[in-house]
């Protein structure tokens, strides 16, 4: 009985760690547009390049990739749009594109 009580409450937690996983994502994903308005431009201009490669998605959850944050600000700046930084895993297409085509 003890055993079943604790593989019970084991796989109760799995489940329980998986809506908490995606919750969270969507909650990135879905309370991005409420974020205030960001200077992209000043931000663009006081930034220091490092090329360390980054995901960008915009509030419709299009995704880019971007040399870096300084790339990405400036894109932001130039085609007024609102990208941001996120995870590598939601650029996966992306990022395997550009690893081909090296």
């Amino acid at each position: 009985m003890t055993f079943r009580i604790l593989l019970s409450s084991l796989i109760i937690l799995g489940f329980a760690e998986e809506v908490w996983n995606h919750v969270e994502i969507e909650a990135e994903d879905y309370f991005f547009p409420l974020e205030p308005v960001i200077n992209f431009c000043k931000m663009a201009d006081q930034c220091q390049h490092d090329f360390v490669p980054i995901c960008g998605q915009d509030s419709l959850g299009i995704t880019r990739m971007f040399n870096d944050n300084c790339d990405l600000y400036e894109y932001n700046c130039d085609e007024k749009k609102q990208y941001r930084h996120v995870k590598m895993d939601v650029c996966k297409y992306e990022a395997a594109a550009a690893e081909r085509s090296k």
